[in-house]
């Protein structure tokens, strides 16, 4: 649903498009100069104004959470709209006042499975993880407990143990599986199935780690 604009705020929007057609059409021609930084300073500034006319008006324009986020400013701030993402955002919440919401997080309290190879015992294990509301929960066999959204310290606790390879990166992809979980609304299935991959990946380094020769009390 569209919102219905006062003839105040048409005029700012119809500007803010005008100037958004002139920033597009720079970007399209590589060319970002001076006059794109100014039509973004001026749009930004009108954004601004139809953002705090909204507001009054209790129609405030809603921006996702990693909007305000990268920002790194208040909406009501006179800076936040000099940028073209938000105000992109802003245009498309005046079509629809649900554009910006973000998805609902379906995946907090879920239990999923996390099954990796040892080459210390010659066979898989299953590891379960629950993603919670700061990160995850591991649990495997002695060593349980509370982690961050990287796995820290109980699922690399879990590693060590057991002497199993992993790659270094990990605890990277796992923050960034958490982060989608939340802002995009992953479902089960999905986050499953990313943590199937990276599991696969674990299972990968393990198995091409050196051994034999001098390696063969690793």
């Amino acid at each position: 649903m569209s919102i219905q604009l006062t003839t105040e705020e048409t005029i700012l929007r119809d500007k803010i498009v005008v100037l958004m057609e002139k920033i597009k059409k720079k970007f399209d021609q590589f060319s970002i100069g001076n006059e794109v930084h100014e039509f973004i300073e001026e749009a930004g500034t009108l954004s601004h104004q139809l953002h705090m006319s909204l507001k009054e008006r209790n129609h405030e324009p809603r921006h996702h959470k990693y909007m305000v986020k990268n920002r790194e400013l208040a909406v009501e701030h006179p800076d936040f709209y000099k940028h073209v993402h938000p105000i992109e955002d802003l245009l498309k919440f005046l079509d629809n006042e649900k554009a910006n919401d973000d998805p609902v997080d379906q995946t907090i309290g879920c239990e999923f499975k996390f099954e990796i190879y040892t080459r210390r015992w010659e066979h898989n294990d299953i590891y379960t993880i629950k993603r919670t509301q700061d990160g995850w929960h591991v649990s495997f066999k002695m060593i349980n407990g509370p982690c961050d959204k990287g796995g820290n310290p109980f699922l690399y606790r879990n590693f060590d143990q057991d002497s199993v390879s992993y790659p270094s990166g990990l605890e990277y992809w796992l923050e960034s599986l958490w982060n989608q979980a939340e802002s995009k609304g992953l479902s089960q299935v999905e986050v499953q199935q990313a943590l199937d991959e990276l599991a696969k990946w674990v299972v990968v380094t393990e198995k091409n780690a050196p051994s034999g020769g001098v390696w063969g009390d690793y």
